[in-house]
């Protein structure tokens, strides 16, 4: 009863409409700087349960804790406002930790975008003096509103398979993290112990389950081709006009002039292939190993190898064994993420990041733009061209990744086209959330297509593969940000072989590929597909496998896991797995033909926490 008169007290009500006021105003900031807007449904839903939740707080904080509130309040709508615009999703509290790494400080932190860190304070502390002159004094009751305050999230908990979606509520979806974030900081599993009672899934006629498919074509290679693999931090095949309208997909990118260099150039862009997971450390290590990257959410994989707790065999050691010289130019610096360490490891010889940079000590944020990175590394190429070896790079950009750095050169030149545009057309949009983002796609589009006309004029590539992929899928090319599967997993994937006319060798452009692929295909293009060994994947050249193949896929900014079959169907499930949604597809045309299917999932929870407990593992399981 006590609870009761809280609740219907005029105090009470004041504060909660006062709560859900605001936080509309605050939807309406994220959404015009971020761009993305969210399922109406489920955002009246997150702002009525987070309104409840936030009218408990300013009802019961006083003192320094209502001054803690403020601050936390303001620093989370901030954070919550810049991973919008950079991944699509809320924040995951897992991942506080990595915002006090030096390198991330410097890099995503402290940036232009940091002005609007006072502006949802000072939003935080007009909330705070308002509730104050309406509500002077709160009405009493702790126990009782805690106990609905839990009961409330356990609710939205319920109600939200991800709690990090754009229809999320900033508040409660904070709220609702801390129990897993403390609990399961895995992820992935209620605990290790929980699935190692489970055996190996069965395999029956129904359920033939290949989730660690291996195939190669195994072919001796009488002249083994140099190797040129380039990663774009963050590209998304949707931003390319051919596969986006092929999808039906509405891209807030669009890399036309790429599209036609890669095109003139010989490439064959692979219209399904998978990303994955998000994040950096956790695609390069599918791209470099040939297995799965971590889909707990603490990525650990890389720091086994250079903590020697674990010794995998990657492609680059491979080849470097066999003769080639293997090399990792990023643009980053390379002690983020330990690649320093583990690039070695796994057998890189000469491995570099920003550190090499003409004025690398100058150089502010991430490291160096798209145009002085690609022609420092087109410069470094002629002259590895000339030894007798052969040679495997691989590359990573940085001006991509957020929070989008192009360079003051760029900047100059990008702001006079935008004023002469300005001057010659009256219907400029005012906001445009999304536009440091086109900027960056656009400097790289130019920078990518100078340095890939160089190469082919001073001959670099004659005897070159060349193979453009993504890290990770970043970018948002669906209208529907909440319910279709994978919204986050359309990768990256272009070949081109030294002689175009052995693409006639190669998949077709519609085959379902994933990123365990492209080391398959390495090794097979050099002739060294028989040393496969443990690695996963179907490469590119095993154009007469007809097995079906299962694929795990992750996002870790939503926590959503995937269960892929390549016959058309998918399961999409919850972080710890317990409630999964069937879907299926058009095996041709995957991301532009999920439809959500009644149909009972086709494993059961033992059968999933089993699959991602052995991928978590270097080696699987057989």
């Amino acid at each position: 009863m006590r609870l009761f008169a809280i609740l219907t007290d005029r105090r009470f009500l004041i504060t909660l409409g006062l709560a859900w006021c605001w936080l509309l105003i605050i939807r309406a900031a994220l959404v015009m700087q971020s761009g993305v807007w969210p399922s109406p449904i489920g955002m009246v839903g997150g702002d009525v349960i987070g309104a409840l939740i936030l009218a408990i707080l300013l009802t019961m904080a006083r003192g320094p804790l209502r001054i803690i509130m403020v601050i936390l309040l303001g620093c989370a709508v901030y954070v919550a406002g810049m991973h919008l615009a950079a991944h699509g999703t809320l924040f995951q509290l897992a991942f506080a930790a990595k915002s006090i790494d030096p390198t991330f400080i410097s890099g995503s932190l402290i940036n232009a975008y940091l002005a609007l860190l006072p502006f949802y304070l000072f939003l935080a502390w007009l909330l705070h003096r308002l509730h104050l002159a309406l509500v002077p004094r709160p009405p009493r009751g702790t126990a009782g509103l805690l106990a609905l305050g839990a009961g409330a999230l356990l609710v939205y908990t319920a109600a939200f398979p991800s709690l990090t979606t754009p229809a999320n509520n900033v508040v409660a979806s904070a709220l609702a993290q801390i129990p897993g974030t403390v609990i399961t900081p895995l992820g992935t599993a209620i605990s290790d112990e929980a699935v190692e009672v489970v055996g190996p899934p069965p395999e029956t006629p129904e359920t033939q389950l290949n989730f660690f498919h291996q195939r190669v074509k195994g072919a001796p290679v009488d002249d083994p081709p140099n190797v040129l693999l380039i990663m774009i931090e963050g590209l998304s095949a949707g931003y390319f006009p051919e596969i986006s309208q092929y999808h039906g997909l509405q891209p807030l990118v669009t890399l036309e002039n790429l599209e036609s260099t890669l095109k003139a150039q010989g490439f064959r862009m692979y219209r399904n292939h998978l990303s994955l997971e998000r994040q950096t450390d956790r695609g390069t290590f599918s791209i470099v190993c040939g297995r799965y990257p971590d889909f707990r959410r603490v990525a650990t994989k890389l720091s086994d190898v250079t903590e020697e707790r674990a010794s995998p065999d990657c492609l680059p050691a491979k080849l470097s064994h066999t003769g080639y010289h293997t090399a990792y130019w990023q643009a980053a610096p390379t002690d983020y993420m330990q690649k320093d360490k583990f690039m070695p490891k796994a057998g890189f010889l000469d491995v570099t990041g920003a550190e090499v940079f003409d004025n690398a000590e100058d150089i502010e944020g991430w490291g160096p733009a798209d145009p002085v990175y690609f022609a420092n590394i087109a410069k470094r190429l002629k002259r590895l061209d000339q030894r007798d070896s052969p040679w495997f790079v691989t590359l990573l950009n940085i001006g991509t990744h957020h929070p989008f750095d192009i360079g003051e050169e760029a900047e100059e030149q990008l702001e006079e086209a935008r004023a002469e545009d300005a001057e010659s057309s009256d219907d400029t949009p005012l906001l445009q959330p999304q536009q440091a983002r086109r900027d960056a796609m656009k400097v790289m589009e130019t920078s990518l297509g100078h340095f890939l006309e160089e190469l082919t004029r001073n001959g670099t590539l004659d005897n070159t593969l060349v193979i453009l992929t993504s890290d990770e899928s970043g970018g948002f090319v669906r209208a529907d940000h909440e319910t279709l599967p994978l919204n986050s997993n359309l990768g990256m994937l272009a070949v081109r072989p030294p002689d175009p006319r052995d693409l006639a060798g190669y998949a077709n452009e519609s085959a379902i590929t994933a990123q365990l692929d492209i080391p398959m295909t390495v090794l097979d293009a050099t002739g060294r597909g028989m040393y496969a060994g443990d690695m996963i994947g179907r490469s590119l050249l095993a154009v007469n496998d007809k097995e079906q193949r299962d694929i795990l896929l992750a996002d870790t900014y939503t926590g959503l896991k995937y269960f892929f079959r390549d016959r058309g169907e998918l399961l999409a499930c919850t972080e710890l797995l317990a409630r999964c949604t069937s879907w299926t597809f058009d095996p041709d045309r995957v991301f532009g033909s999920f439809k959500e299917s009644d149909s009972p999932p086709f494993l059961t929870l033992d059968e999933r926490l089993t699959l991602f407990k052995n991928a978590t593992k270097l080696t699987p399981d057989d």
